[in-house]
C-alpha cells in the first residue's frame, strides 16, 4: 500500500517529508483495521525499498523521417508481456521499485525511437543502446522485446555471441522472462508443469509467441521443413549465434515468406521485425578492408559474412528495426556512416539513435571499484578495498606463455589466498542465509589467466587437487589441519573483518554490504564449502564438456576456469572472487573481460579482485575513456544533435592498448589534441533560447566574480573596448566554462576539454592567473551587462549562408580579432611583436596584427592565460524569435606555450574528422573590415 502511494508520487516530490507523511497515512489506515504498526517502521521499509536511484537514459536521435507514435498509442496497447515481466522483476527477482520504474522509462525511450509497427509502407531503423559491463543490458532488451511484441512487432531475432554457452544462457533467460515456458515446447504442448518464470504468474496470457530456437538447439531449417509455421498468425522468436552458416539458414528460411515487389526485390510485407544485436561490437562489424581505391559502398566490396548476413536479414523485411546492445560501443561508432552498398544497402552505423543507459546507484562498476571521481557524485570516492595485488605469477603462468606451457606445480601464494578468500566468501554468504535469513544465491569464482585451452585444463586440475587437499585436511586434528584452520582464521581477521568495517561506513553503497557474522558461524560451514569447491571446478571453453548451469533451485558453488568464453556476455552468478591475469591489446576486450563488475547485493564486502598493478592501471585508463564517451553523448543529447551530424571520439592509447581491433577502426583516424599554444574558439554558437539565456547568465556571473580584480591598463587593451580585468583566478574561468552551452561541433574549444586542460596545468603551476576581456564592437544592437550598456560584436555567417533557422548553430569563419590576442601582454613583449622598440605604446591594432597569433601566445607567461568573450549580434540572420536583447555568447582562449602540457590522443570517426577539417580550413580568416 505505502509502496504504491510512493510510486504514484512524482519523482521530484519523493522527499523524506513525503515518505513520512505516507507512512503516517498508512499507519492510520492499518490501525483502523486493527493492525498496529509504527509509522517509523513503515518509513524504514519504504527507505529500504526506494534507496536506489537510477539516472534517466540519455539519447541522441535523428528525427528525419521518424514519425512519433508511442505517446498517442500507449493507452491503447494491452501491455500483456510487459506487465507480467514487470511483476516478475518486482516480486520474484527482488528488483526495487525505482529500478523497475527506470527500466520502464528507458525501454519506453528505445521503443519510442523505433517506428510504430502499424506505420504503413517501407521503413528502416538502426540504433545503438549501450551501458556498462554487467549493468543490466539484457534486462533492458528483454523489456524492449516484451513491449515491442505487445505493440505489434511480429518477428524478434536476438543475435548473441559466437559461443553456444552464451546463446543457451540468453535463450534460457528469454524462456523464463519473456516466453514463460520451456522453448522445447510450443504453448499448445505445455501443461502446468512446464510453465516457468513469468508463465507461472496468474495473469492474462499474452498472444502466442513461438520460439524457433531452443535452449539445446540453435536455428535449424530442417526442423521446420515439415512444420507449417505461419508468421502472420503467430509471433516468432529466434535466439541465434553469430555464426554465418546459421544466419544464412535463417535468412533462407525466412525468404520463403517473401513476395516479389514492383522494383524486383523480394520482401516480407507487413511483418515488422525487431532485430536485437547483443554484443553488437563483436562479429557484427564489417572488418574487411575495401579493395585498393574502392570504398565500402562499391559493388565489388564484399562485407564479412556475418555483417552481410545481418544486413541481408534486415533487408528481407519491409518494416525493420535494428538495435545493437553493447558495453563497449567503440567499434560501432567507427562504422562508416555513408555506406550505401548496391546489394547490401547501408551498414550498421546507428544513424537513427544512440541511447546511453546510466547504471543505478547500487551498481558496482569500474568507477566505483577503482574510485574514479564521478561528476554526478556528491563525494570523492576512494577505491574499494577489495583489490589485492598479484606480483608472484611469473613462475606459474608467465606473461607471454604459449599453448604448450605447463603451469608450475606450486600455486603462487596470491592464488592460494584467492582460493582461501573464495571459501570464506561462500561461507559468509551461507552464514547470512542460515543465521540471518538473507536470500540465498549462487557462488562463483573466476580464474582467468590464459587464453589457451590446454593450459586452462591444467589449471583446473591443479585447483581441483588443491581444494580436495584442503577438504581432506579440514577434518584432520593434527598439525596440518590446525595450520589450515589457523590460516583461514588469520585471513578472516586480517582481511575480511577490516574490509567489512571499512565498507560498512560508506553511505554511498546502499544495501551492498551484508549483515555482520562471526568467525564461529563461518567456521561451522567451511567443511561443506570445501566439499562443494572440490566438486565445483569447471573448465569453460569450446573443448570442455562443462557448462555453467545456474538454473537449478539450490545454490551452486562454481570455480570457473576459462578464457574467451568467459570474456563476453556470459553472466557469472554470485561472483565473489576473481583471479585475473589475462592481458589484452584493446579497450573493448579488456572491459568485457571484467566480469567482476555488476551487482553485489548484500555481499560486496566479500568480493575480491586479485590482479596485477599493470592491469589495474589499464582498467583505470579505459574507464576514463568510457566515461568521456558517455559524457559526450550526454552533452550531445542536451544540445539536440544527431548521430550523423556529430563526430565521435574516444581517448586513444595507453601503453600497449588501442581502442579496438585495427580492422574495426579502418574508418577512423588517430589525432593528437593539445591546447598548449593554441587558440580554441567557438566557431559555432547555439541559437536556441535556453542556451542564450544560460550563457548570458553565465557571463553575468563571470563579470560579478572578477569585478574586484584589477582593471587592465588602457595601453594593454590594444584599443579594444569593453570590460577588462587581470589577475583573475583560474577558478573564475573554470566556473564560466564548466557547463557552458556550447555547440557539440565546437571541437578543441569544447568546454569540458578546456576545463580538464586548465585543471591539469594548474597542478603544474601554470594558468593560475588570467586576463578576462569582454570585448564590444560596433553592431547596431546593445545589451546590458552588470548595469552597463554595451554594444554587440558583428560576425557574419560562414560560407554562402544568409540566414539560419532558430535553434541551429550560428557558424562564423573566425571569432577573434588578432590584435585582441595581445590584450594584457607586457609592454616590452608587445613592442617587439609590433615591429620594434621605437613604436608607441598606443600602436594600432593594424600594426599588432602583423604578428601571428602563435607568436603572441609564445610570449605569454605559462602561468597566465587570456579569456576573450564576444557578445555576437546575429542581426536578422537567424529566423525566428530569440530572447529580447541577448547576444550569442562566444569565447576564445589564448593559451601560452607550455613545456609541461601533454597531448591527448583520440581515435575519431570520419564525422569528427570532417568537422575538424572544416574548422581548420577557416582558421586563418580574419573578421571583415568594420566588424569590430
Amino acid at each position: 500500500m505505502a509502496e504504491a502511494m510512493l510510486l504514484e508520487t512524482e519523482k521530484p516530490n519523493r522527499t523524506p517529508e513525503t515518505l513520512r507523511s505516507i507512512a503516517e497515512t498508512v499507519r492510520t489506515m492499518l490501525a483502523a483495521t486493527g493492525k498496529h504498526v509504527s509509522a517509523e517502521r513503515i518509513a524504514r521499509e519504504l527507505e529500504a525499498r526506494f534507496d536506489v536511484w537510477v539516472p534517466p537514459a540519455v539519447h541522441i536521435e535523428d528525427p528525419y523521417d521518424h514519425q512519433p507514435w508511442l505517446s498517442d498509442r500507449q493507452e491503447k496497447i494491452e501491455w500483456a508481456y510487459w506487465d507480467r515481466y514487470r511483476t516478475w522483476l518486482t516480486h520474484r527477482s527482488g528488483w526495487k521499485p525505482p529500478t523497475v520504474e527506470a527500466l520502464s522509462d528507458s525501454t519506453n525511450t528505445v521503443l519510442s525511437l523505433l517506428e510504430s509497427p502499424e506505420r504503413p509502407g517501407e521503413w528502416s531503423v538502426k540504433g545503438l543502446t549501450y551501458g556498462q559491463v554487467q549493468s543490466g543490458k539484457t534486462a533492458n532488451y528483454t523489456g524492449l522485446i516484451c513491449k515491442a511484441v505487445d505493440a505489434g512487432y511480429q518477428v524478434v531475432v536476438v543475435l548473441t555471441g559466437a559461443h553456444e554457452s552464451l546463446r543457451h544462457q540468453t535463450q534460457a533467460r528469454l524462456d523464463l522472462e519473456f516466453l514463460g515456458f520451456n522453448s522445447r515446447f510450443t504453448r499448445q504442448q505445455t501443461d502446468d508443469s512446464t510453465y516457468i518464470g513469468v508463465g507461472n504468474l496468474s495473469m492474462k496470457s499474452p498472444p502466442l509467441c513461438l520460439s524457433i530456437t531452443t535452449r539445446d538447439k540453435d536455428f535449424s531449417a530442417s526442423v521446420f521443413e515439415s512444420t507449417p509455421v505461419d508468421p502472420r498468425r503467430v509471433r516468432l522468436l529466434a535466439v541465434v549465434k553469430k555464426n554465418a552458416r546459421i544466419l544464412e539458414n535463417l535468412r533462407d528460411w525466412l525468404g520463403n515468406f517473401t513476395a516479389m515487389q514492383g522494383d524486383g526485390r523480394r520482401l516480407i510485407r507487413d511483418l515488422p521485425l525487431l532485430l536485437i544485436d547483443d554484443e553488437a561490437d563483436y562479429a557484427s562489424v564489417d572488418t574487411r578492408k575495401p579493395r585498393h581505391g574502392k570504398s565500402a559502398s562499391d559493388s565489388e566490396h564484399d562485407p564479412t559474412r556475418i555483417n552481410q548476413c545481418i544486413r541481408d536479414l534486415l533487408n528481407l523485411f519491409e518494416k525493420r528495426a535494428y538495435v545493437g546492445y553493447t558495453a563497449t560501443p567503440f567499434a560501432n561508432i567507427f562504422i562508416d556512416d555513408r555506406t550505401d552498398h548496391p546489394n547490401y544497402r547501408d551498414d550498421l552505423f546507428p544513424r537513427n539513435f544512440m541511447v546511453a543507459l546510466r547504471p543505478p546507484t547500487n551498481y558496482c562498476g569500474p568507477e566505483v571499484v577503482f574510485g574514479l571521481d564521478d561528476a554526478s557524485a556528491d563525494v570523492i570516492r576512494e577505491p574499494l578495498p577489495v583489490i589485492r595485488p598479484v606480483a608472484d605469477e611469473a613462475l606459474w603462468v608467465p606473461d607471454g606463455h604459449g599453448k604448450e606451457h605447463q603451469p608450475h606445480r606450486l600455486l603462487p601464494n596470491s592464488l592460494r589466498q584467492a582460493l582461501d578468500s573464495f571459501v570464506l566468501a561462500t561461507a559468509v554468504r551461507k552464514a547470512r542465509t542460515e543465521y540471518l535469513g538473507s536470500r540465498s544465491g549462487h557462488n562463483t569464482m573466476l580464474v582467468h589467466v590464459t587464453r589457451y585451452k590446454a593450459v586452462q585444463f591444467a589449471v583446473a586440475r591443479q585447483l581441483t587437487d588443491h581444494f580436495t587437499g584442503m577438504d581432506n585436511l579440514w577434518g584432520d586434528r593434527g598439525a596440518a589441519g590446525s595450520a589450515l584452520r589457523l590460516r583461514l582464521k588469520e585471513l578472516w581477521e586480517n582481511d575480511f573483518v577490516p574490509t567489512y568495517m571499512e565498507l560498512s561506513e560508506r553511505s554511498y553503497l546502499p544495501g551492498l554490504v551484508g549483515e555482520s557474522v562471526t568467525w564461529e558461524q563461518v567456521e561451522s560451514l567451511i567443511a561443506g564449502v570445501l566439499s562443494e569447491c572440490a566438486a565445483g571446478v569447471k573448465t569453460i571453453n569450446g573443448d570442455a564438456a562443462d557448462v555453467l548451469e545456474y538454473e537449478a533451485s539450490s545454490p551452486a558453488t562454481v570455480v570457473a576456469v576459462g578464457g574467451d568464453k568467459l570474456s563476453r556476455g556470459l553472466t557469472l552468478e554470485g561472483l565473489t572472487v576473481s583471479y585475473y591475469l589475462r592481458t589484452s591489446k584493446t579497450y573493448d576486450t579488456l572491459m568485457q573481460m571484467g566480469r567482476w563488475f555488476g551487482y553485489r547485493p548484500g555481499y560486496l564486502d566479500v568480493t575480491r579482485l586479485y590482479t596485477t598493478k599493470e592491469l589495474v592501471d589499464s582498467y583505470v585508463h579505459v574507464t576514463r575513456a568510457s566515461r568521456e564517451l558517455m559524457d559526450l553523448v550526454s552533452y550531445l543529447a542536451e544540445t539536440g544533435r544527431t548521430p550523423e551530424d556529430v563526430g565521435m571520439r574516444v581517448q586513444d592509447g595507453y601503453e600497449h592498448l588501442q581502442v579496438t581491433a585495427a580492422a574495426k577502426m579502418r574508418n577512423s583516424t588517430s589525432v593528437s589534441l593539445c591546447s598548449s599554444g593554441q587558440r580554441p574558439e567557438t566557431l559555432y554558437m547555439r541559437t536556441n533560447e535556453q542556451a542564450l539565456r544560460d550563457n548570458h547568465a553565465r557571463l553575468e556571473r563571470l563579470v560579478a566574480a572578477v569585478e574586484g580584480c584589477d582593471e587592465v591598463p588602457q595601453p594593454l587593451r590594444r584599443g579594444a573596448q569593453g570590460f577588462f580585468r587581470q589577475g583573475v583566478p583560474a577558478s573564475a574561468v573554470v566556473q564560466f566554462l564548466d557547463g557552458f552551452a556550447a555547440s557539440p561541433r565546437t571541437l578543441q574549444a569544447n568546454p569540458q576539454t578546456l576545463v580538464d586542460y586548465i585543471s591539469q596545468q594548474n597542478s603544474r603551476g601554470e594558468l593560475i592567473r588570467w586576463t578576462v576581456a569582454v570585448t564590444t564592437g560596433n553592431a547596431p544592437r546593445t545589451f546590458t551587462l552588470d548595469g552597463r550598456e554595451l554594444r554587440m560584436v558583428k560576425r557574419k555567417l560562414a560560407g554562402l549562408q544568409e540566414t539560419i533557422s532558430a535553434g541551429t548553430d550560428y557558424q562564423v569563419g573566425v571569432l577573434v580579432s588578432p590584435v585582441h590576442e595581445a590584450i594584457g601582454l607586457p609592454v616590452e613583449a608587445y613592442r617587439q611583436l609590433a615591429g620594434g622598440a621605437g613604436r608607441a605604446e598606443g600602436a594600432t591594432g593594424r600594426a599588432a596584427s602583423r604578428a601571428s597569433g602563435h607568436a603572441i601566445r609564445s610570449r605569454r607567461d605559462p602561468a597566465e592565460g587570456l579569456l576573450l568573450v564576444y557578445p555576437v549580434d546575429p542581426g536578422d540572420q537567424v529566423d525566428g524569435v530569440r530572447p529580447k536583447g541577448l547576444p550569442l555568447v562566444g569565447y576564445a582562449l589564448s593559451l601560452p606555450v607550455s613545456t609541461t602540457a601533454r597531448p591527448k590522443r583520440y581515435r575519431v570517426n570520419d564525422i569528427y574528422l570532417r568537422e575538424l577539417q572544416r574548422m581548420l580550413s577557416g582558421a586563418g580568416d580574419d573578421p571583415e573590415e568594420g566588424e569590430e
